[in-house]
Formats: C-alpha cells, sequence, structure tokens
C-alpha cells in the first residue's frame, strides 16, 4: 500500500538527544564521586523517575534529574542528528510526502533542537509530550496528527526507535517502521523490540527513501 504520509519519533530516531541524556547523567553522577556503566544508567535512571528514589535511597535523585536536564537543555543546541536526515527528509518533502512528528520530549526542550537544526520546517504538525495529547504507547497523539494534516491511517508509517513507537502505530492502524542503528542497541532491548513485529526495520535514516 502506497505510503502518503510520515510520522517521526525525534529522540533516538532523528537526533542522537539519548547519547547527550546519558553524557549528561554521566557527569552528574561523577560530580558525585560515582561511576556506574552507562548500559546501567540506562536501565535504572533513564525510566521510571518516580520510581528511582526508591531503589536508590541513598542518591538525590530528584536533584541529579535537575541538573541531567538543565545538562541536556544547554547541549541541544549542538546535539548531533542522524547520518542522513536532512537530506531524507528534504528528500521524502520533495515526493510530496506528508511529514509530521510526534515526541514524548518536551515543547521547550524539542523547539531548542529542532531550531537549531532548522529542521522545524519540513514538518506539517508537530506534537511534543506536554501537549495534552498523552505519551506513547497511547495512539491519541497520532491520531490528532492524523487529523490535523487529513491523512489516512492505512498510507502513513510510523517510525521510531523504541518498542512504544510500535506499539502506537499498530493500535493506530498505521504501518510501521523500526530504527534500529547498532548505536541504539545500548539504549533498547533489540530483540523485544523486534518482537513487535514491526512493518519495516532499517538502520540507517536513509533507507526510507527505498521503502517509500
Amino acid at each position: 500500500m502506497s505510503i502518503n504520509s510520515v510520522i517521526f519519533d525525534w529522540d533516538g530516531t532523528l537526533a542522537k538527544t539519548l547519547d547527550l541524556w546519558l553524557e549528561g547523567f554521566q557527569v552528574t553522577f561523577s560530580s558525585r564521586g560515582l561511576r556506574f556503566d552507562p548500559k546501567y544508567i540506562v536501565k535504572e535512571f533513564f525510566h521510571d523517575h518516580p520510581e528511582v528514589p526508591n531503589r536508590h535511597p541513598n542518591i538525590e535523585f530528584p536533584t541529579v534529574a535537575e541538573e541531567t536536564r538543565n545538562y541536556v537543555l544547554n547541549g541541544l543546541s549542538t546535539v548531533e542528528l542522524y547520518e542522513g536526515v536532512t537530506e531524507t527528509l528534504k528528500s521524502l518533502k520533495n515526493k510530496g510526502i506528508t511529514l509530521t512528528l510526534v515526541t514524548s520530549s518536551p515543547r521547550h526542550l524539542l523547539d531548542r533542537a529542532l531550531g537549531a537544526h532548522n529542521l522545524e520546517f519540513f514538518f506539517a504538525s508537530i506534537v511534543a509530550g506536554d501537549d495534552g495529547f498523552g505519551h506513547k504507547p497511547s495512539p491519541m497523539p497520532f491520531k490528532a496528527t492524523l487529523e490535523r494534516v487529513g491523512a489516512m491511517a492505512s498510507e502513513t508509517l510510523i517510525i521510531g526507535d523504541s518498542q512504544v513507537d510500535i506499539q502506537a502505530g499498530k493500535s493506530s492502524g498505521c504501518q510501521t517502521c523500526w530504527f534500529a542503528p547498532e548505536h541504539n542497541s545500548l539504549f533498547h532491548d533489540f530483540e523485544r523490540i523486534r518482537s513487535t513485529s514491526p512493518d519495516h526495520e532499517i538502520s540507517r535514516v536513509q533507507e526510507l527513501d527505498e521503502i517509500l
């Protein structure tokens, strides 16, 4: 079936913001004389922030999280994009494909990063995590996006790096594409995501041109 619109994820799909968060945690922990393996940081501190103080009562996690957020905010203007992102967005837009963005990141972080790379102009709709549509794997931000741009779910491809992107895509009735560069294996359980059976799997953003 033809694809007329693509909904992109942001973190870990277009930009290497996951690396920036990891670096932020490492710097913050290091300032306290703490050293953790990167995999351990991802497992213990990247998710379920309200539960972290219970697991690590000796770490003042609310303060750690705030310092890490500030580190990320200051680094977003120079955050690295995945190879070929800008060129691929231009190519897809030139094909007449409607490009949109749905992310769990808050608006102020997203706007700073998009503006630094002049990417906001590629997207006909942008839904951030604090825009009131809920978070993935809820299909609500995707359904709102489809309605905004008048796109059909069956003719829309959702691309993201995580399990929740694929789950949300399927529950929205869209086709799904898992972005799985080896670099991202630090942050995700690849076999777990693969078990969700995405319609497509790519390791380079440029491969979207071949799919579409």
